[in-house]
């Protein structure tokens, strides 16, 4: 009978390593410095396990050129990226979305053009700020007769989009909704909790990878992304990229939010940053000169 090590006997050599960390860098932008060995090697152990292998070697040549491959990142993606997310996460920057962003959309969108609106919540892991989002444009009550309004979900985690999808919550993801909005917007269920048709009509998910140009076709034109909490792990290099897809997404005067430990200072000078008490939201300028 052939010995299969088990997860705790697998190590992770420099050289495995490093074809690792480049591959998760070249597929998410996902980036792991020199001092993260062990930490990659925790997230991804498991997975030999799993997939029956017996070195992280094996496991790279599986990623390259096996069949399932790409379900296989799809799941690696979903190990070694923290899907910590809950409802109306980063109150004050959504506080500028409802004040700021939407009430400027709307000005724009009933002076001219179609009366759409279109938002990208990019990588949206379980959907809770997918869903937040449409709770604060169905709440605004701007955007009803005759407007056509989608919240878009974009994850490269399919097993986390399963999940948005069914929209059923729990505990955990509730820590900062008042009882008001929960009675307003979810119903109890005997799985969890779910989240209301009505808001859920506004919303959908597609499985995509923020780094692809080819994942954002068919969603542009956008009015506003929020990407929040994603881009501290990607290298500056790959959040050039990134944020350039972004713009080239985005309407002429469309909105870039970013988390509060993210900023485009030493990144770009592609839009205008605007200051508000305790947030910080960007602007693709009215005149793009690209």
């Amino acid at each position: 009978m052939a010995f299969h090590p088990t997860s705790r006997d697998v190590e992770i050599s420099e050289e495995e390593f490093r074809l690792l960390r480049d591959f998760i860098h070249e597929k998410l932008g996902i980036h792991f410095d020199d001092g993260q060995r062990a930490s990659l090697r925790a997230r991804l152990v498991g997975r030999l396990t799993s997939l029956d292998l017996d070195s992280f070697e094996d496991y790279y040549h599986y990623l390259r050129f096996a069949p399932q491959r790409e379900d296989e990142i799809s799941r690696m993606a979903s190990h070694i990226t923290n899907n910590e997310t809950y409802f109306f996460r980063e109150q004050a920057q959504l506080q500028v979305f409802a004040d700021h962003v939407l009430r400027r959309l709307k000005e724009r969108k009933s002076a001219s053009g179609p009366r759409s609106l279109r938002i990208l919540s990019a990588g949206c892991s379980t959907g809770e700020e997918v869903m937040t989002l449409a709770m604060i444009v169905y709440d605004s009550a701007q955007f009803f007769w005759g407007w056509e309004v989608q919240v878009i979900g974009m994850d490269v985690d399919r097993a986390a989009l399963e999940k948005a999808r069914r929209a059923v919550y729990f505990h955990n993801s509730f820590r900062s909704v008042s009882p008001a909005v929960i009675d307003r917007h979810f119903v109890k269920q005997s799985s969890g909790t779910q989240v209301k048709e009505g808001v859920r009509r506004l919303t959908r998910f597609v499985e995509g990878n923020l780094t692809d140009p080819a994942s954002y076709a068919g969603l542009a034109p956008l009015d506003a992304i929020l990407c929040r909490n994603v881009l501290i792990y990607f290298s500056d290099a790959m959040i050039r990229r990134v944020v350039e897809l972004f713009r080239a997404a985005l309407v002429p005067g469309g909105f870039l939010l970013l988390g509060h430990a993210e900023s485009l200072s030493r990144i770009t000078d592609a839009f205008t940053p605007i200051r508000f008490p305790g947030a910080m939201i960007y602007q693709k300028p009215e005149q793009d000169g690209a």
